[in-house]
């Protein structure tokens, strides 16, 4: 099952203007904003991703939301899978909880801080906690530009089958630049983001460079329903006892609906 040259058109094609109500708009191309909402998502090698979140405030108008994500495959080696074949092995898993600040100065208006609990069960098996940070750029300095830093450090263990003897404990740091520009009047937007991580261990190391672009567009008027598409471009590389594993630029296009409440 291959996406990746339905993507745009498909998203072009629903991406006419769609009017909502000034003040109540929601908008997803910020990511400091929370929302609750759920969300599928199918790659090209027809892996389910599932995904929900709840969120909330406070009286102080903080914002908080928890965030749960599930990857599906019908193999975990990723050389054997079927891309016609949906799959029910779990693959990925995701835990998160997201905290909203007002930021101190008109410069950066939000801060958002994050927990994650990150699990892999491939043919590199880890188990990882990550605690980040994000801020926003006020756009005024950006032309119009949505951009939102943000830092990562992380720790936990992992295992490569079949290479390593076992888990190995990590620590290491991930950097990276959010950006979203909006198309169009209905709220429809292009995100860029570019991350580098970086994990190291006495037995095991792993660097990885990832773009992440996606094209997302409202489907209602309130909208409440949403086209979500991205393309990755990712390259993990992987030394075990001083040894590099062979590694080659992977690419994965994901599409999906989602819903906020």
């Amino acid at each position: 099952m291959k996406y990746n040259t339905l993507i745009v058109p498909l998203a072009l094609a629903f991406a006419a203007p769609v009017l909502a109500e000034q003040g109540k708009e929601i908008d997803p191309a910020d990511v400091t904003n929370v929302y609750t909402q759920g969300a599928l998502m199918l790659n090209g090698s027809s892996d389910i991703q599932l995904q929900g979140q709840f969120s909330g405030g406070l009286d102080n108008g903080r914002q908080f939301a928890l965030l749960g994500e599930i990857t599906l495959t019908d193999e975990n080696n990723v050389a054997e899978r079927d891309d016609n074949k949906f799959g029910t092995s779990f693959s990925h898993g995701r835990l998160q909880y997201f905290h909203v600040f007002s930021g101190q100065s008109d410069d950066i208006p939000k801060i958002g801080l994050s927990v994650d609990y990150i699990k892999t069960n491939t043919e590199v098996k880890n188990d990882l906690l990550s605690i980040g940070g994000v801020f926003a750029i006020n756009p005024e300095h950006t032309g119009g530009l949505l951009v939102y830093p943000r830092f990562g450090v992380t720790t936990g263990t992992m295992k490569v089958k079949g290479v390593s003897d076992g888990y190995d404990d990590l620590i290491g740091y991930s950097l990276g630049v959010i950006s979203a520009k909006y198309i169009g009047q209905n709220g429809a937007y292009v995100s860029v983001v570019p991350e580098w991580q970086d994990l190291n261990g006495d037995d095991i190391d792993m660097h990885s460079l990832s773009v992440k672009t996606s094209l997302n567009v409202p489907l209602n008027d309130s909208r409440t329903w949403w086209l979500n598409t991205r393309y990755d471009v990712s390259k993990t590389e992987v030394d075990v006892f001083n040894s590099s594993l062979s590694s080659e630029w992977q690419t994965e296009a994901l599409i999906g609906v989602r819903h906020y409440f």
